[in-house]
């Protein structure tokens, strides 16, 4: 059995400055399908008229998590989801889902109180056993005590979700650059088994999905001059299946979908 898993910051918050947004979500249906992911991770899915159509375009393929149901208003005028963006699909049965926010008071700007971020835990039946779904969104890169807030937000997901003897697959943007490379991350990993799955494929480099060249990336909000590494797949328990790691690494699209790439790891028993 062949296990693909994709990740992805699809960039749909419903304001202007977001390039080509009706154009990009629209393409994005077709896109997903072609690239045979078997479990998909989507963060900044705002919108809920957008996702409501991606709903749509997928159903018959993929189950839903991420409710399209309850709403919320923000600044009285643009309605938003209820799951901090978040949203799972996948083509196996959904047993169970639930979404769990981070604190609001831990945070050093206001868009990320109004984005409600926190984590989507997703259990799925798979033809293998049961396997936990993680998706995240981590707080953005600002000026003051931000690395400390993301890494109080990984804990505080990681605690929550780690008490599980089965497959766990952690996935999402975590806003932080070359995350394995920052101690207190990769010690908190270390210490509760999840693994970074570039250590399974040793020689290959740890590859950027927010790049320069992305055009989507040029924008008044956010200029980079050097390509950074914000979104992972990390992975616990892959014996428990009999899974290994057989590929990880983001596609370069042309024209891209999204400010963020595309990210995969493929697990196969």
């Amino acid at each position: 059995m062949t296990l693909k898993v994709l990740t992805l910051n699809i960039w749909d918050l419903p304001f202007w400055f977001v390039k080509d947004r009706k154009k990009r979500i629209k393409n994005l249906p077709e896109y997903l399908k072609k690239s045979g992911a078997d479990i998909i991770c989507l963060q900044e899915s705002f919108d809920v008229e957008n996702r409501s159509f991606l709903k749509e375009q997928l159903r018959g393929s993929y189950m839903m998590a991420g409710d399209v149901i309850e709403t919320r208003r923000i600044l009285f005028i643009k309605l938003f989801d209820m799951t901090g963006g978040l949203v799972v699909f996948s083509k196996f049965p959904i047993t169970s889902s639930r979404f769990v926010p981070y604190s609001r008071f831990l945070n050093s700007a206001i868009s990320e109180t109004l984005g409600r971020k926190g984590f989507l835990e997703v259990i799925v039946e798979t033809p293998i056993g049961d396997v936990k779904i993680v998706n995240t969104h981590m707080h953005q890169e600002t000026h003051f005590f931000s690395q400390k807030i993301r890494f109080k937000q990984t804990e505080k997901m990681v605690m929550k979700t780690n008490n599980y003897d089965k497959p766990i697959i952690l996935a999402g943007d975590f806003n932080e650059n070359y995350l394995m490379k920052e101690y207190e991350f990769a010690e908190l990993f270390r210490t509760t088994g999840f693994s970074d799955p570039s250590k399974f494929k040793e020689g290959e480099p740890i590859s950027p999905t927010y790049r320069p060249e992305n055009a989507y990336v040029d924008n008044f909000l956010s200029r980079i001059h050097s390509p950074k590494r914000y979104d992972y797949i990390l992975v616990k328990n892959l014996d428990k299946a009999g899974l290994k790691v057989t590929e990880y690494k983001p596609e370069y699209l042309t024209p891209p979908i999204s400010d963020h790439d595309p990210l995969f790891l493929t697990l196969s028993t």
